[in-house]
């Protein structure tokens, strides 16, 4: 690894493999996930850029207009990118967005938070698009 005042090269920022972090388990950087409802330890991964474009344009429709269904469950689809087991393999797929209307809203709101910080948005980045997007629902 070069020395920290050294400036990156090209072939340094594209020939390395992207890694993942995680937040949540055994050994990986700071505080134990306790789900506060359920009292569920559990795990967080980041997600690539392109896993976190196509999660954050999913609200926008083709032609701009704002797609209200998907605003609605944007903090269980995040959910759902993001909790992975102990090796890291996601839980959830696309069909437990749903099943998470089920959920205690603390348990989804606290989850939606650590997900939320772990991958560098915020439901002020969310509430952001949708005042930068067509107010017009989608068909």
């Amino acid at each position: 690894m070069p020395p920290q005042d050294t400036l990156a090269s090209e072939a340094q920022l594209f020939n390395q493999p992207s890694v993942r972090r995680y937040r949540g388990g055994d050994g990986d950087p700071g505080e134990p996930l306790f789900l506060p409802v359920k009292k569920l330890r559990v795990r967080i991964r980041s997600l690539t850029e392109g896993e976190f474009s196509t999660y954050d344009n999913a609200v926008v429709g083709t032609r701009g207009q704002l797609r209200t269904e998907r605003v609605k469950d944007a903090s269980r689809r995040l959910i759902c990118l993001c909790l992975v087991d102990g090796a890291g393999n996601r839980l959830l797929g696309p069909g437990h967005v749903n099943k998470l209307i089920g959920w205690d809203s603390a348990d989804i709101q606290y989850l939606y938070s650590e997900c939320a910080a772990h991958v560098g948005t915020s439901a002020e980045d969310i509430e952001e698009s949708i005042k930068n997007s067509d107010a017009t629902p989608a068909a």
